[in-house]
């Protein structure tokens, strides 16, 4: 299970700490919350423990995790999804947690990006930033960059693909 001090990944929020777990008396019983914060937004969130195993909660990534992670960035689907239903399949991509659907959806969008002379669409644009912010949130705790680090490594792990 997780601890106070875990780096932990939250679907849909990035990566946080779980800075605390509390006792709260709710309706006279007494529940556990972690309480998680998510420092590159600067956001606080209390969970019940309850509804850990439900919530999509896990670990970051590992060091060794990292080339899978560049592979997706790089390797990601060949032809972005049609605007019409890809906003809904990318809200459940990026409510999946998976830092790995976050990854193939960047690469995706930016593939989409280069292809288009009037770039993305604004909903694609948002995604795109959201899920970069992600990666990055997850890549700040688990690899000790700061966050433009994680956003130029983002940036050229897409590059490197066309070289």
């Amino acid at each position: 299970m997780f601890k106070v001090g875990d780096h932990v990944v939250y679907p849909y929020h990035g990566a946080g700490t779980i800075e605390n777990i509390e006792e709260k008396n709710v309706l006279g019983e007494t529940h556990s919350y972690f309480i998680l914060h998510f420092p590159l937004v600067d956001v606080k969130l209390m969970l019940p423990e309850n509804r850990i195993e439900q919530s999509g909660l896990r670990k970051v990534i590992d060091q060794a995790e990292l080339e899978e992670l560049i592979e997706a960035l790089q390797n990601g689907p060949d032809s972005p999804p049609s605007t019409s239903h890809f906003s809904r399949d990318t809200e459940n991509l990026l409510k999946s947690g998976s830092i790995i659907d976050a990854a193939h959806l960047i690469s995706s969008l930016s593939k989409k990006q280069t292809e288009r002379s009037n770039g993305l669409h604004i909903q694609d644009r948002n995604h795109l930033q959201k899920a970069k912010q992600m990666i990055a949130s997850e890549l700040v705790l688990m690899n000790d960059m700061t966050e433009e680090q994680a956003y130029e490594f983002i940036d050229s792990s897409l590059i490197d693909e066309s070289l």
